[in-house]
């Protein structure tokens, strides 16, 4: 496949801003121009940025080769759509759609179009989680909690779909088994869907993953913690910060922490580890990983493929907390 690097953004809100930025910076992407539907806002940017401010979705969809959706969930089906029928390869944030029906609809346009297409779940390049990959071994327990303070940007869906969904799909990248049973429940405090809640999924081969997303907390928290066959991992995606302890018979003269484990059983020592974290943006990365899969025909890291079986999940966590 020849090179295609032009792109336009598409959403000029407060993620779609910072977007704006890298792709400005990137020298991978020709940025063609910007679009919103605040046509103020959109000229006021594409200024300071010098880059063409599209009158319409149309227009900036027949200018460029890719398009980077960053825009309210509710609209992500309708313009994905309008791309992937003029052929174009599409980038778009998470959710990917906000129904099972828009998603799975959007994956048969993407496979009849042949065209690339890539969901923004960002947590898949954080620098934290990405130290803790060789760690991963046989998990048996996971546990999360994603908090945040209240922001109304999110709140047009529920907290599964706004926080959790990230965690969901952290979970299914590493746990490659089918679910057994999901039990949810969860609390309205300010807005018309879920605010507040917690779910217990239980994987066929026995692995439990215990997930807490809130809203509406006192401060922010991202930590996903992951109880190994061999090893303990305390991720924080938040600070960037990977812990990680292992448990093993303790070796002749060794200086780490011993454990006295009882008679004729043998001592065992623990071992911390702190695996390297490289200093990297995630949506950068992120972006550069879309680049990639266009322009060497590789299937996209997190592709619709991908979205839709998170939302499958959310999907039936949101069905638990309503019965």
């Amino acid at each position: 496949m020849a090179t295609q690097n032009r792109i336009a953004l598409i959403g000029l809100g407060y993620l779609g801003k910072i977007h704006l930025k890298l792709l400005f910076e990137n020298t991978d992407w020709r940025l063609v121009g910007v679009y919103d539907i605040d046509q103020n806002l959109c000229k006021q940017l594409s200024e300071h940025y010098n880059v063409k401010s599209f009158n319409s979705l149309y227009e900036a969809i027949e200018s460029s080769d890719a398009i980077d959706v960053v825009t309210p969930s509710n609209t992500h089906f309708d313009i994905a759509r309008q791309a992937v029928i003029a052929g174009k390869h599409v980038f778009i944030e998470k959710p990917f759609t906000t129904t099972l029906k828009e998603a799975k609809l959007l994956q048969s346009l993407v496979t009849e179009a042949n065209v690339c297409l890539q969901v923004g779940h960002v947590e898949r390049f954080n620098p934290a989680f990405i130290s803790a990959q060789p760690y991963f071994n046989d998990p048996r327990f996971i546990e999360v909690h994603r908090l945040a303070q209240y922001n109304p940007r999110g709140t047009d869906v529920s907290v599964v779909l706004d926080l959790m969904l990230h965690d969901i799909d952290l979970l299914l990248s590493i746990v490659p088994h089918n679910i057994k049973k999901i039990n949810a429940v969860g609390a309205k405090l300010v807005s018309h869907s879920a605010d507040i809640v917690n779910c217990r999924i239980e994987f066929e081969n026995g692995c439990v993953a215990n997930l807490t997303a809130n809203r509406m907390a006192f401060k922010n928290v991202r930590k996903f913690r992951v109880f190994n066959k061999d090893n303990f991992l305390s991720i924080n995606l938040l600070d960037k910060v990977t812990e990680a302890v292992k448990i093993q018979n303790a070796s002749a003269n060794s200086k780490n922490l011993i454990i006295e484990t009882g008679k004729s059983m043998p001592k065992k020592e623990v071992i911390f580890e702190h695996p390297i974290i490289l200093p990297t943006n995630a949506i950068k990365e992120e972006l550069l990983a879309f680049y990639n899969s266009i322009n060497s025909d590789r299937k996209s890291i997190i592709s619709a493929v991908d979205a839709i079986k998170s939302l499958e999940v959310a999907e039936e966590i949101e069905e638990k907390i309503k019965n």
